[in-house]
């Protein structure tokens, strides 16, 4: 026995299913800090928002208060 044809709607109802699924495992990989990689990322962008915040602060302060390295 065939199955009966899928509509056009089901086939891209179906294809939405699985590209929203796909996206949230990718997403969930990239936030997943019990591996290496994940960890690496996760500790990389928490660095670069800390140093943003320090130049943004920095960039803010009179010239007098700035301390010369």
């Amino acid at each position: 026995m065939t199955e009966p044809e899928q509509t056009e709607a089901e086939f891209n109802a179906m294809t939405g299913r699985l590209l929203r699924r796909e996206a949230l495992r990718r997403a969930a990989a990239e936030l997943n800090t019990t591996s290496g990689p994940g960890l690496e990322d996760a500790l990389a962008r928490v660095s670069a928002e800390v140093t943003a915040d320090a130049l943004e602060r920095l960039a803010d302060l009179p010239p007098d208060q700035k301390r010369k390295s």
